[in-house]
């Protein structure tokens, strides 16, 4: 009987060791990805992969960009208590780019002047911006100012007003985005690839958010985009007032992004920002 429970005993300990294992391991993930790039930032002159000069970007953004992929740089490293804001402030103003996940090229590709032919403009022409000429572009164009917001942030360590900015600046990517696809709506096949980029800047910068801070408004948005999708596809289908359906949901969607927004900042503060639609 003794040696039965010094068995079982044994097997508890291991039991609760591997549970442990499992923990750490998991909440270290984020801290082993803050340090990456906080690391390859510190390293760049000695590593011009994470530079990334051959970064993809346009007007229109793919799916996975320079500036989303920028973004979720920064993102992760605000996660960190330790101060990241020199490195942030580095992606930020375009100083170095977060690259691209490595990736075999397709055999179809191989050769290099073929591949040229495949490769599209933004592919061919690299982005050569960065996330504070955005901000500046939008504070020039709408009255904001959501790039003293950031600057003041970064130089003064106030991570929640560097990510409240940011997401005002999403907001404005994604209402001008939106806007543009709502004008080549005639262009049915490719505006319905687009919608995919502004999931995209959705689900980088604001869905997580919504969703935790204003769930009501995160469903709305979710379901108006998909009716967006829905909208697009009837046009496809040579339905015109899909076309009605579509800007309807392009209103409820950008208004269930603005209310999310102000409902957690305060409405008087979210209007100082620039961005309510009212």
């Amino acid at each position: 009987m003794t040696l039965e429970r010094l068995e079982l005993g044994k097997k508890a300990s291991a039991m609760r060791l591997a549970s442990a294992g499992v923990f750490i391991g998991l909440t270290g993930l984020a801290a082993i990805e803050i340090f990456t790039i906080a690391n390859r930032l510190e390293a760049l002159a000695f590593d011009p992969a994470f530079c990334s000069p051959s970064s993809l970007h346009t007007t229109v953004e793919p799916p996975e960009t320079q500036l989303t992929k920028d973004y979720a740089a920064i993102r992760i490293l605000l996660k960190d208590p330790r101060d990241r804001f020199e490195q942030i402030r580095r992606i930020y103003t375009g100083e170095f780019h977060a690259s691209a996940a490595a990736r075999p090229p397709s055999p179809l590709l191989k050769n290099n002047s073929r591949a040229q032919l495949f490769k599209a403009d933004y592919q061919r022409n690299p982005w050569a911006g960065s996330l504070r000429n955005e901000a500046q572009r939008i504070d020039r164009e709408r009255g904001m100012t959501l790039t003293m917001t950031i600057d003041t942030g970064l130089q003064a360590g106030d991570r929640v007003a560097v990510e409240t900015a940011f997401r005002g600046v999403f907001a404005v990517l994604l209402d001008d985005l939106l806007t543009s696809i709502q004008q080549r709506l005639d262009q049915a096949i490719t505006v319905g690839r687009t919608l995919q980029h502004a999931r995209r800047y959705y689900s980088e910068s604001l869905d997580a958010y919504l969703s935790i801070n204003a769930a009501p408004q995160a469903t709305r948005a979710s379901f108006a985009l998909d009716a967006m999708a829905r909208a697009i596809e009837d046009i496809k289908a040579g339905k015109p007032s899909a076309r009605d359906w579509f800007a309807r949901e392009r209103t409820n969607f950008m208004r269930a992004v603005h209310e999310g927004m102000g409902a957690r900042l305060g409405r008087q503060a979210f209007r100082k920002m620039g961005v309510d639609h009212g």
